[in-house]
């Protein structure tokens, strides 16, 4: 069978081709969605601590006391007793925790990160 010149047939399938590659370069263009949130810290410095020597050090370097009647996150509205666990200062970037709690020592990591999220007193 002989191969018969068409003009709309070889049209439409530069059109088609011309698409699919513009499609494939758009995909190349946009690039990668980011897979989460990424923070660097230069200066962070951990230093743990027993719960007495937490405290004293909080009561240092704020001038407050270590027990307090509070809300601990912001969406709190109950007051209870409260003890300073732990906590990142500020200042000199420092995270002051007992060693092997991952829980107070991961909240003041999200401190030093996100900043403050608890009421200021």
């Amino acid at each position: 069978m002989p191969v018969v010149y068409n003009p709309i047939r070889r049209w439409g399938s530069q059109i088609l081709g011309g698409g699919i590659a513009l499609l494939a370069l758009s995909g190349c263009m946009t690039g990668q969605p980011p897979s989460g949130e990424e923070y660097e810290l230069p200066s962070l410095r951990v230093v743990f601590l027993d719960a007495p020597q937490i405290q004293a050090k909080w009561e240092e370097v704020t001038g407050k006391s270590a027990f307090m009647m509070t809300p601990r996150l912001v969406l709190e509205t109950q007051k209870r007793e409260e003890v300073v666990l732990g906590f990142y200062d500020f200042r000199t970037r420092t995270i002051y925790c007992p060693k092997m709690d991952f829980e107070v020592c991961g909240h003041e990591l999200h401190h030093a990160v996100l900043g403050q999220f608890h009421f200021d007193h």
